[in-house]
């Protein structure tokens, strides 16, 4: 296993774990923010956690991005909106399950795969508020791929968006 990549773009958010965020309606609350900010799963066993990285032997893209999450770890709303849905996230595996939330101010769809949801369909959330807690994965692969949680963006006509693209600069950890 690997250490986790630094996702390198240039940010003024305070160091910790509090994700960043920003607030596009200037309502006062987040309409963006990042579910962790552990890090990017890097390269490992399967693969590397990166948008775009090959898969299946070059026959599809990754068409989210992995964080770094260990079990148990809180994972927070990458959008403000509304929980539209929460699901397995493998057919006939109920012990991993995604989280999607649907926002009217981004008209993005946002979904963060294996988590165990503590929000149910319907929710309002916030925005960086906690909606479940990191599963174990290795409950269904083998040693070798590091634990995260899998993000992916699309737009009100489905197609898909780089996460890193779409949500606020990451933040900086502090070397204490």
């Amino acid at each position: 296993m690997t250490a986790p990549v630094a996702i390198s773009q240039p940010s003024a958010a305070p160091a910790g774990d509090t994700p960043a965020g920003v607030d596009l309606d200037e309502d006062g609350r987040y309409d963006l923010a990042w579910p962790l900010t552990l890090g990017q799963r890097g390269e490992d066993a399967y693969g590397s956690g990166a948008f775009g990285a090959s898969r299946d032997g070059g026959r599809r893209r990754h068409n989210g991005l992995d964080l770094v999450a260990p079990v148990g770890a809180p994972i927070r709303a990458p959008i403000s909106g509304i929980v539209t849905r929460v699901g397995q996230a493998y057919s006939g595996e109920p012990e991993l399950q995604f989280v999607e939330i649907t926002s009217p101010t981004t008209r993005y769809s946002a979904r963060v795969f294996y988590v165990g949801p503590s929000r149910a369909p319907g929710a309002q959330v916030t925005a960086g508020e906690i909606i479940g807690r990191a599963q174990d994965l290795g409950r269904r692969y083998a040693s070798g791929m590091t634990n995260h949680v899998h993000v992916e963006f699309a737009d009100h006509r489905g197609a898909v968006l780089d996460p890193s693209a779409v949500l606020p600069a990451f933040p900086r950890r502090s070397k204490a």
